[in-house]
């Protein structure tokens, strides 16, 4: 079963919606692999202007399933969801991200790779790999404080705090924070205005606007890959994540 619904909504206008309930939305591997492929193919259509990222109404995306974790840490497989900041940052034209739900952990990131960001002021957001026992993921070290500074950012990964979106008003985190029945009407509106303008000039400033994310990004990976060497070597960790791992 196809675990990402792909749709066009209007000329230029594509929504891809994150809709797993088997997992509620978290990151599988067959999430990541098909993510990977869905952004592949909408990378290749021409006449596309803008891409609406959601998710579910009460879940945009909880982060990695508890399987994925588990394997990671025992080194039973490769991290798959590393793959998907470079192409939300290197996707062709703008992407709104329509977080109408959750997001933590991983699936924050995930939203944090995109162009403009529309938060529900009752959903949670946060990054919770610290209260798992280990350090960040998916260039968090790097993206976090270059959104919302050094001492904000280093209260979101160290406290691990899940904040709801009326928190988070005036931090630099989202462009819009709103009633959650009001994120996708405002995503729209956005990409309406988005989609009026010329492809290349979408292009080209999308480009720009994400160089600085994709060197920091770059720049923290192959940190937290040694990071996690060490903390995935610890035996208490995974005890840690099976203990504090939101079900």
């Amino acid at each position: 079963m196809a675990k990402l619904t792909m749709t066009a909504l209007e000329a230029g206008i594509v929504q891809l919606q994150i809709n797993d309930p088997d997992t509620q939305n978290r990151l599988s591997e067959a999430l990541c692999d098909e993510f990977a492929i869905a952004l592949t193919k909408l990378a290749r259509e021409a006449t596309l202007k803008v891409l609406i990222l959601s998710g579910q109404s009460e879940v945009f995306c909880a982060g990695a399933t508890l399987e994925v974790i588990k394997q990671v840490i025992t080194h039973q497989t490769q991290v798959k969801d590393l793959s998907l900041p470079s192409q939300l940052l290197s996707f062709p034209v703008p992407i709104i991200a329509a977080l109408e739900g959750h997001a933590i952990g991983g699936g924050l990131m995930l939203a944090l790779y995109c162009d403009i960001l529309i938060a529900s002021e009752t959903s949670r957001y946060g990054v919770n790999f610290t209260d798992l026992g280990f350090t960040p993921g998916m260039g968090a070290l790097s993206a976090l404080p270059l959104l919302v500074g050094h001492h904000f950012a280093s209260e979101m990964i160290l406290t691990a705090k899940l904040y709801k979106g009326k928190e988070l008003k005036g931090r630099g985190l989202f462009n819009q924070i709103v009633p959650a029945a009001d994120v996708m009407t405002l995503a729209l509106d956005m990409a309406r205005r988005v989609a009026e303008k010329p492809r290349h000039v979408l292009e080209m400033v999308k480009e720009t606007l994400a160089l600085p994310r994709c060197q920091a990004l770059q720049a923290a990976l192959s940190r937290e890959h040694l990071l996690h060497k060490v903390c995935f070597g610890v035996p208490e960790t995974l005890t840690q994540v099976e203990s504090a791992y939101l079900g």
